[in-house]
């Protein structure tokens, strides 16, 4: 019994499938490399970035942020950074531009990014400003609250409000219906007094 071979036509598109299957596996393969790295890459990123907000926060000093300095990454990278340090409306809070250089890796060119935090540094504000500040706050919110306000405690009262002034009704005792008849008043001075007593019954 002779077996039947496969065919150049089937032998072909059997081929033509499996080149499309590798190829297939091949770009999936890359793919997940290539987003690996893509996230490796944005873990530093954020991690230096963080590295340059930290250096940010823990300088004290007002001379010391607009200096700004540098800060060692790993790699043997450098990261520099400087802050522009602007008042706000309101007292003792600063907005605080921070502005960084930071080394590429092997070589890579540097990457430049700005952001702006809001700081709270009383050791920042000049006495002065501060209580202009205040006042300018204090008298705005007057004009908008419509009263002054002294010692906490609100100087502004409410009028009452005008209508009837309504009495409670006294309750009655006994009646059909909640219908009660009025108490005698045979006591003295026209108050109530005690019923009078039933005469004796005759023999």
């Amino acid at each position: 019994m002779k077996r039947r071979a496969f065919t150049l036509i089937e032998v072909l598109v059997s081929l033509a499938i499996f080149a499309v299957a590798a190829v297939s596996l091949g770009a999936a393969y890359s793919n997940v490399l290539l987003s690996r790295i893509a996230m490796k890459q944005d873990e530093q990123r954020l991690d230096d970035r963080a590295r340059c907000r930290a250096a940010l926060l823990e300088t004290p000093g007002f001379e010391d942020v607009e200096a700004g300095g540098e800060i060692n990454l790993p790699g043997g990278r450098i990261a520099r950074w400087a802050g522009k340090i602007e008042a706000t409306s309101v007292s003792d809070l600063f907005a605080v531009q921070l502005t960084a250089e930071i080394e590429g890796a092997d070589g890579a060119e540097a990457e430049e990014f700005a952001e702006t935090r809001m700081l709270l540094r009383p050791t920042w504000s000049i006495p002065s400003d501060r209580q202009k500040i205040r006042d300018e706050a204090r008298q705005r919110l007057e004009k908008e609250r419509g009263y002054k306000e002294a010692d906490g405690n609100s100087a502004f009262i409410s009028a009452p409000t005008r209508g009837k002034k309504l009495i409670p009704a006294q309750p009655v005792a006994g009646g059909k219906g909640g219908k009660g008849q009025p108490a005698p008043t045979n006591g003295k001075n026209g108050q109530p007094g005690r019923q009078p007593a039933a005469p004796p019954a005759k023999k």
